[in-house]
């Protein structure tokens, strides 16, 4: 994994010469290590570009203070920069909230369409309270985390989501959450479809909210086999939600 060149440390992309680019965003509390061992089981299918926050991993002694619009826009700014014609953008919780919110600014800003999977998230608009905090996490899932970089982000997305004006976009969007995951309402799938004219799918998983972690195949699968925008739906079809 190296750094691509550039003016923060935002992108760090593992580039196998594709014509795709999957940025995958990690979950509060956690990092771009969350991805860990994709680079090479997605080798034969996109290049994967992982977003790394500040506050976590290589990134510790700087504290993710950044309002989020700027954030967003800081964002688009260096993936729109990647050398690629075709944009797949994938989060797990808060990095499904952060994803959705760096495709709004593409679109706005430069006009450049990307593909979205949210996992395990709800979909805006966010209050604070609705903000999941570390006593609501089912047992166990909380060995996963960093407790300090997990209070610090929940703290972050208090702040700063409420912010964020949803409105619906012209892209594709997939949504992805877990059978076991009682952090995300059950009617998230249509509030996601809500925001979209572009084509919708909505795929349930086994697992828990972290499922990224200990069971991530559904997503490997859907980040390798993800269709383009001249394919048909693999699931329900325009705009369905199942």
């Amino acid at each position: 994994m190296t750094d691509r060149p550039g003016r923060s440390r935002l992108l760090r992309t593992h580039a196998a010469g594709h014509p795709r680019a999957t940025v995958c965003f990690h979950h509060a509390g956690g990092g771009m290590s969350a991805y860990r061992g994709w680079a090479p089981a997605l080798a034969a299918h996109t290049d994967l570009v992982l977003v790394q926050l500040k506050g976590r991993e290589d990134r510790i002694a700087e504290p993710l203070t950044d309002p989020l619009d700027l954030l967003a826009l800081e964002l688009a700014r260096e993936i729109e920069e990647l050398p690629h014609e075709e944009l797949v953008l994938l989060g797990h919780s808060m990095g499904a909230a952060l994803a959705w919110m760096v495709a709004d600014s593409l679109w706005t800003v430069y006009r450049r369409r990307a593909s979205v999977v949210v996992s395990a998230q709800a979909p805006p608009p966010y209050s604070p309270a609705g903000i999941p905090g570390p006593a609501e996490a089912a047992p166990g899932e909380l060995d996963e985390f960093h407790a300090g970089t997990l209070a610090a982000d929940l703290a972050w997305m208090a702040r700063e989501f409420p912010s964020f004006v949803p409105r619906p976009l012209p892209l594709d969007l997939h949504c992805v959450t877990a059978a076991g995951d009682h952090l995300v309402p059950p009617d998230a799938p249509a509030g996601w479809a809500a925001l979209t004219t572009g084509r919708f799918t909505h795929r349930t998983v086994d697992g828990g909210h972290m499922y990224l972690l200990t069971r991530p195949g559904p997503l490997l699968a859907l980040a390798g086999g993800l269709p383009g925008r001249s394919a048909g739906s693999t699931d329900e079809g325009e705009n369905g939600v199942r």
